[in-house]
């Protein structure tokens, strides 16, 4: 047993409980104990290490981040999702050349950030072998797209290989799952085939929602930005939605799934979400940059959705700091008290995500996965208001651990 403590401890708990001087009780696989660091210091131990002001909080969680799109830096265009759409498609094959070590560092961000577990979204198997082989708990989504019949053959051999590759790399941290890209870009065929692969494998499925106003003209109208994509870029005048709304959302049933973005809801579309087996993920500072909009967190509460953040990925973000993330959610939400939010946004990111992605982490107590980080932050004992101070000052991780084992972020 090895025992690790600080000078708070928030566990993400049903309580939000929070612990001052507080030690974690751990192995290799699970949580003992937590309690109080001088009284479990009593216990006979392989470790002992106090981590003075400090905050120890489970291991973050980014449950929507694309890693193969990291080698973007100022290349596409951001402040309307049609200018970043056509810079996606005219600059995507440069984008994705040469990008492996632009996903090993897009990695060691992630861990530097406190992040210990991901979902991450894989359009061509680039970052399969590099996430198998990080030290990061993974959900690979192998995602899938496409609208012109005459390459369904292909696509579904692409799609098959990677799925197979990614079962066949499958560990006690990571798993093969499956996404649907969104409701524009993606066959209804195609669509009936994945989801069948999702629920015989009993996999998870993440897909893209209702991000833009664009997509809701498009399967609302049959009109707008959309017609001339598929024309410019496919070649196709005729082409016209699959789906409308409560076609595409009525084939998630009987599926655990993660909607992503969800910013053009209506009444009607949260009811019909609220009746799957789902929650839904905001990516806040993804969707200021592409959307000027934020996900509508009133009508999450009023529907019982938890709240969710994450990155997504550097195509449409500056980092995948998860701590940048919770800064960015602090000072878009206004009306909100500042000090709950701080709270909500700290569970965003750790207790909610985790329940979907199916690690037992997020939350410190016994029996849960020994999966922790530890963050320095000046006088946080001397604080009232500790979960606001960690989301202001957070930005490294002293240390992470992952399964009881410290992590060497710079080495992995």
């Amino acid at each position: 047993m090895k025992l690790i403590g600080a000078s708070v401890i928030i566990t993400c708990d049903e309580r939000f409980t929070i612990i001052k001087d507080g030690g974690i009780l751990f192995d290799d696989e699970n949580i003992i104990k937590i309690g109080k660091f001088d009284e479990l210091k009593k216990s006979e131990l392989q470790e002992v290490r106090f981590y003075h002001s400090c905050v120890i909080t489970p291991a973050l969680i980014n449950s929507h981040i694309h890693f193969e799109f990291s080698k973007n830096y100022s290349t596409l265009q951001y402040g309307s999702f049609e200018k970043w759409l056509d810079s996606v498609m005219q600059n995507r094959d440069t984008l994705m050349q040469d990008s492996a070590s632009y996903i090993k560092n897009a990695i060691k961000e992630t861990l530097y950030s406190g992040v210990g577990c991901v979902g991450a979204i894989s359009s061509n198997g680039f970052d399969l072998e590099l996430l198998s082989k990080s030290a990061l708990k993974v959900v690979l989504f192998n995602e899938i797209m496409g609208s012109n019949k005459d390459f369904f053959n292909k696509i579904k051999d692409n799609f098959e290989a990677r799925l197979e590759k990614s079962k066949s790399l499958e560990s006690s941290t990571f798993k093969a799952a499956i996404a649907l890209h969104s409701p524009y870009s993606l066959d209804i065929e195609l669509a009936q085939y994945a989801i069948k692969k999702a629920q015989d494998s009993k996999m998870p499925i993440s897909t893209h929602f209702l991000e833009s106003k664009e997509e809701l003209t498009w399967l609302e109208n049959n009109d707008g930005y959309f017609r001339g994509f598929f024309r410019d870029f496919f070649k196709n005048e005729n082409a016209k939605p699959c789906y409308s709304k409560e076609s595409f959302l009525e084939l998630f049933k009987g599926c655990q799934t993660l909607f992503v973005h969800c910013l053009h809801l209506d009444d009607n579309d949260w009811n019909n979400i609220s009746k799957l087996t789902a929650d839904i993920v905001s990516c806040p500072r993804s969707n200021r940059l592409l959307n000027n909009k934020y996900f509508d967190l009133s009508k999450a509460n009023d529907y019982n959705f938890p709240f969710i953040i994450a990155t997504d990925g550097k195509s449409s973000n500056y980092s995948l700091n998860m701590l940048d993330e919770a800064r960015c959610v602090l000072f878009a939400y206004e009306n909100y008290d500042i000090n709950n939010l701080a709270k909500e946004i700290i569970l965003a990111m750790t207790k909610n995500p985790a329940k979907r992605l199916g690690f037992n982490n997020g939350v410190l107590e016994s029996s849960k996965a020994s999966d922790f980080a530890i963050f320095y932050i000046k006088d946080i004992d001397k604080t009232i208001q500790i979960e606001l101070n960690f989301i202001l000052h957070a930005r490294e991780v002293q240390d992470l651990y992952i399964n009881g084992k410290r992590i060497d972020i710079e080495n992995n």
